[in-house]
């Protein structure tokens, strides 16, 4: 790639308006969801001590002019393996009186964010110079909020660029996908920017600097939380992570899924890799992702909207392969069960990579983010078939016992399933902590959700 995406204006993509820089990274008004989210790992300058962050601003008009927006922030320890998280919104029908003034003012034809949230006013807003032009991806931030235990949280950070924007799919799609089952959905990111800043959490206080913070954006024709599945914020869901490498190559990795449709994988689905060495950037859809782990939802953590049942479990340990990009990496959480408040159920947080690229080890950071909650009993039984597997219980009448309530469940005979499934209580009982007390907890779940005849 040329450097001339470091002045403005600049066209992302040619011919393409929607892409020209700095307007793709203001407000789109046109289009019903817009979505900004600033993320990345940090590190301690006086401490060395390791930290990752989120922050997404939402923005929705559904109807015309209906607001319906939230905020998100969160910080995790990923040296103590905990974290904190945020959201607040800005919802009908608390913010349809009279007088009611939006919390979030977003700028057209720039960056310029703010939002008044309960726990303090924040921003993210694109630099000027001394003549009053605009630094070509060059920003200041500052996010506030509370943990679940009223601890203050602040990060404040200077962003500055070391590469330029992409857009999502390279040229196979040119920032121009299918996301939350839209098309005509517009999306970019860019990786590599160096942070400075300083980090407050309770009675943490800290200097931090980075080289791995990334912007991502999305621009959806309508609103992102069921526009796309007439009206059913559950009826698509995603898996999705921008991982750094130490080799200098970025990967923007999705995975879509029609929730309707048996969770069938849907555009767009794939990987777009970008090279700090200038070379352009490679779009590949042989992706593979499997999924060796699941964690059980946080119950202290409540979505906006109810959830269909109290068992639900997030895809967690993973491995992302692709025969294009001679790629296999593993990927490991390093905060455990990192659940957020919004509409639906989304875990996001902070996670480590080892594998290989063209042949060469290779190990990489990221915030993988999944919104695929498994809570239906079809679901449940390959859920538990994993967790036996990841806990090394396996055994043949295990398997035979998972596999004949496979059967039972395609069928729908709630009774049968019931009965088979308590035949498996005594041996997942008999096996060695945690690993019993996870599998069991699990079990009733399963158990209640062929009750329910969630399915």
């Amino acid at each position: 790639m040329s450097d001339s995406w470091r002045s403005y204006p600049y066209e992302l993509v040619p011919g393409e308006p929607l892409l020209q820089f700095p307007a793709a990274e203001g407000t789109h008004p046109e289009f019903q969801s817009d979505t900004w989210y600033l993320a990345g790992h940090l590190t301690g300058t006086d401490s060395d001590r390791r930290f990752a962050f989120i922050t997404i601003f939402n923005r929705n008009r559904p109807a015309g002019d209906v607001v319906a927006d939230f905020y998100t922030f969160a910080l995790f320890d990923t040296d103590h393996g905990v974290y904190g998280t945020y959201t607040d919104y800005d919802m009908p029908p608390k913010n349809m009186v009279a007088g009611a003034v939006p919390k979030l003012t977003s700028a057209q034809g720039h960056l310029d964010l703010r939002y008044d949230s309960t726990a303090g006013t924040v921003t993210w807003s694109a630099n000027r110079d001394g003549d009053g032009e605009l630094v070509p991806y060059t920003y200041d931030y500052n996010a506030v909020g509370t943990d679940r235990d009223g601890a203050p949280m602040q990060l404040t950070l200077h962003l500055s660029p070391t590469q330029g924007p992409v857009p999502v799919g390279g040229s196979v799609h040119n920032g121009r996908i299918d996301a939350c089952l839209q098309p005509d959905t517009y999306s970019y990111f860019q990786t590599g920017l160096t942070m400075t800043g300083t980090l407050r959490w309770g009675d943490i206080e800290e200097r931090v600097h980075s080289d791995s913070a990334h912007i991502d954006r999305q621009w959806f024709p309508r609103y992102a939380g069921g526009g796309g599945t007439g009206g059913d914020p559950r009826g698509q869901a995603h898996e999705w992570h921008t991982i750094a490498l130490d080799n200098g190559v970025d990967l923007s990795v999705w995975r879509q899924y029609d929730r309707r449709g048996a969770n069938v994988l849907v555009p767009f689905t794939g990987i777009t890799a970008t090279y700090e060495d200038g070379t352009e950037p490679d779009c590949v859809d042989d992706l593979d992702v499997t999924t060796t782990s699941y964690v059980r939802w946080p119950d202290e953590v409540r979505s906006l909207m109810k959830p269909i049942a109290k068992a639900r479990y997030m895809p967690e340990r993973h491995v992302v392969r692709s025969k294009s990009l001679d790629l296999e990496l593993f990927g490991e959480p390093l905060v455990r069960a990192p659940g957020h408040a919004l509409p639906i159920e989304y875990l996001e947080g902070p996670y480590a990579y080892i594998g290989t690229m063209a042949g060469e080890p290779v190990t990489g950071v990221a915030l993988y983010e999944a919104s695929n909650a498994m809570y239906r009993d079809w679901e449940l039984i390959d859920v538990l078939d994993t967790q036996i597997a990841h806990h090394q219980a396996e055994s043949t009448t295990l398997s035979d016992g998972v596999t004949t309530a496979r059967t039972l469940i395609a069928d729908g005979d709630t009774a049968a399933t019931v009965a088979h499934l308590e035949t498996l209580r005594p041996q997942l009982a008999a096996l060695d902590a945690p690993a019993s007390t996870e599998l069991l907890e699990l079990l009733d779940g399963l158990i209640e959700a062929v009750r329910n005849e969630i399915r």
